[in-house]
């Protein structure tokens, strides 16, 4: 790859912390150190060093694979700078433990941000994977975002066997509250007998 190949690059997909409240069985933080009894490694990044990344990528996604990027001290101070730089944003949240007022001011911080909510199921069951989630408090904050951001936000929804069922009934939801609605079909399962995995109809083919 040439450097000036390189230096074109329209975006980063990066973890700008190592923070996460959520448990889920799947995730690379529980695979690899939590449920190993090990310390999940890494740091917050700084204001200096993002003010680097975003003036050198005019895309910035906060779609970590070991964090959720809100839990980041300065995150809202980060979604500001990227307003006034100019900057595309998408973040992909899960967690819902901010208090509800953080995500207002948030959602208020940069307007133009892309906002994607993880909740697996309806919002009474998403904790079944999400573990730690309160799914009733992320839909509350799901319809906030759609009040307030100017770009409309998305709710994921990877497929699993405890809410394969829940899909017609969620897409409704969404409808109703204005948000886009996609499913996602996962690979990460442990053989056939995964309490997880869906029915063959939601299997990667």
């Amino acid at each position: 790859m040439s450097l000036q190949h390189f230096t074109n690059r329209p975006g980063v997909n990066f973890d700008c912390t190592f923070r996460c409240p959520l448990m889920c069985p799947k995730c690379q933080r529980q695979r690899f150190y939590t449920h190993l009894n090990k310390k999940v490694p890494g740091d917050d990044v700084s204001i200096q060093n993002f003010k680097k990344i975003i003036n050198f990528f005019k895309n910035v996604h906060f779609e970590g694979q070991y964090s959720d990027s809100v839990h980041h001290p300065k995150f809202i101070e980060m979604l500001k700078m990227c307003k006034v730089n100019n900057n595309e944003v998408r973040v992909q949240h899960s967690s819902a433990a901010k208090p509800i007022k953080w995500y207002k001011e948030a959602f208020e911080a940069n307007k133009k941000v892309e906002w994607r909510f993880s909740m697996d199921g309806l919002p009474e069951s998403s904790h079944q994977y999400r573990i730690n989630q309160n799914g009733k408090k992320l839909f509350e904050i799901m319809k906030m975002a759609v009040n307030i951001l100017e770009k409309k936000p998305f709710w994921q929804f990877i497929v699993f066997k405890y809410n394969e069922n829940e899909i017609n009934e969620a897409i409704e939801l969404a409808d109703k509250i204005g948000i886009n609605f996609y499913t996602l079909q996962s690979s990460k399962w442990d053989g056939e007998d995964d309490p997880y995995r869906p029915s063959d109809k939601w299997m990667l083919k």
